[in-house]
């Protein structure tokens, strides 16, 4: 089964900061590098998205939140029938669930 994938605004808006952060310190090779890998990681989670483990939440809910990590960030994500839909991409040093 393929899923489509949907990138929630919050997850746009973290990826464009991410992006513009590491443009102005890191240089456009290496976010040229992140961009794709981040693009690749993406489109691999319209097929076996269940394959990523699943997030641990302080506070019981029933959506299921899991993710999958590319560099040093993580892409949040929740699993429909038939979409992913891409919550938050965080650096890893972030917290996963701001209070």
């Amino acid at each position: 089964m393929s899923y489509s994938i949907e990138i929630m605004p919050q997850a746009l808006n973290e990826i464009e900061t991410a992006y513009r952060w590491m443009a102005n310190n890191l240089g456009t090779e290496y976010v040229e590098r992140w961009d794709n890998e981040l693009n690749e990681a993406l489109e691999s989670l319209s097929n076996f998205p269940n394959r990523c483990p699943i997030v641990p939440r302080p506070k019981p809910t029933t959506t299921l939140i899991r993710q999958l990590k590319v560099k040093n960030y993580r892409i949040l994500f929740s699993v429909g029938t038939t979409m992913v839909s891409i919550l938050s991409v965080r650096h890893v040093r972030q917290r996963l669930f701001p209070k």
